[in-house]
């Protein structure tokens, strides 16, 4: 997520077999001259020989050498023993013939970086960084992976949903509970405890925003045409007045909810825009609204998802550029005051799309 991660690739590249590019760029080039100027020499004899009357060189540029380094390659994430995790990213699909399992690199705090191959399907981390939960084909299950001492837990195969269709995994802090479900409505949508081994049917079609440890307080959304309706779980549903999806994590009070502002005219396009705004609500009463501008992100950034709370105050929010001229603007990671609006640059993370960062919203 900072910008250590290619000096952090580059030494990984480090450890692979060393390779001479320059003696076989250098090499490849003059059987390339050779080729041409045998051709060369063969198209002028047989204009000679033709009676051609006048004979025009053209002299072309050689053309430029490309030094291609290896392939990175990263060591395979280790059992047990691994730090928190600062971000991880998809580099391979899982369509290739022969198929082979998707391939991730997870990076630590500590910038250490792993390869983990896993089945088709989500890969996500809880808010700390310290667990992973990921589809396994071998075990028909969810498994959620404790990095540091390597234990595992895996999910109850009776009632669980099929989340490698257009999955959505959203992670309890603790990682022992989630929700999944899917974009398309098709497949049914669970709570799931993998401690306690029980698996418990949702609303089709609701999007999960949080979910809380033990037997906490767990909220959904359904956006519609103009409105959302955001539930917690055991209450009443109630409308906010935005399509949306931007949500944050509840926040410690189990009460409040952060989504990011927009505005809409039907003249422009797009008609929805993000303002600039974080507001806040009660998830529980609807009431209670404030909205605040945020300040202090860099140039040409603007706030994109939401994500954990750092605090009673503070959540985490990224930020991305919305202009593709300026795309090599890499996304940064801030912590947002809502009562302020006020932020803090905490890390820059990686140009790969499908980042996966701790306890975002996504």
């Amino acid at each position: 997520m900072n910008s250590t991660l290619r000096d952090d690739l580059r030494d990984l590249a480090e450890q692979a077999p060393a390779v001479n590019l320059a003696e076989r760029a250098v090499k490849g080039a003059r059987r390339r001259r050779a080729v041409r100027l045998a051709v060369s020499a063969a198209a002028a004899t047989a204009l000679l020989a033709g009676g051609g009357g006048v004979l025009v060189a053209e002299l072309r540029a050689e053309p430029p050498i490309v030094m291609i380094p290896p392939e990175t390659t990263a060591p395979p994430l280790p059992a047990e023993g691994v730090g928190p995790l600062r971000h991880l990213y998809r580099t391979q699909r899982g369509d290739r013939v022969p198929p082979e399992k998707p391939s991730w690199r997870l990076v630590t705090r500590a910038g250490e970086t792993y390869e983990l191959r896993v089945d088709d399907g989500p890969l996500q981390v809880t808010a700390d960084g310290r667990r992973i939960a990921y589809y396994s084909g071998e075990r028909r299950a969810v498994v959620v992976r404790d990095l540091a001492s390597g234990r595992i837990w895996t999910s109850p195969r009776r009632g669980a949903p099929d989340v490698t269709r257009e999955p959505v995994l959203r992670l309890s802090p603790d990682g022992l509970r989630f929700v999944a479900t899917g974009w398309s409505g098709a497949e049914p949508d669970a709570l799931v405890d993998v401690e306690r081994g029980t698996t418990t049917r949702l609303k089709r079609g609701w999007w999960p925003v949080s979910v809380a440890d033990g037997a906490g307080p767990v909220v959904l959304a359904r956006p519609f045409d103009s409105t959302t309706r955001v539930q917690v779980l055991g209450h009443d549903p109630i409308t906010v007045d935005a399509f949306t999806y931007e949500f944050s994590a509840l926040a410690p009070d189990g009460r409040t909810l952060a989504r990011l502002g927009q505005s809409y005219d039907r003249d422009r396009t797009p008609m929805i825009q993000k303002d600039g705004t974080v507001v806040t609500f009660d998830a529980l009463s609807g009431g209670g609204e404030t909205r605040v501008p945020i300040s202090g992100l860099a140039e040409g950034l603007r706030p994109t998802w939401l994500g954990a709370w750092l605090n009673d105050a503070e959540l985490t929010v990224v930020a991305t550029s919305p202009e593709p001229v300026r795309r090599a603007e890499r996304p940064r990671a801030y912590a947002l005051n809502v009562r302020t609006g006020a932020t803090r640059e905490l890390f820059t993370l990686p140009a790969e799309s499908g980042v996966v960062m701790p306890g975002l919203v996504r």
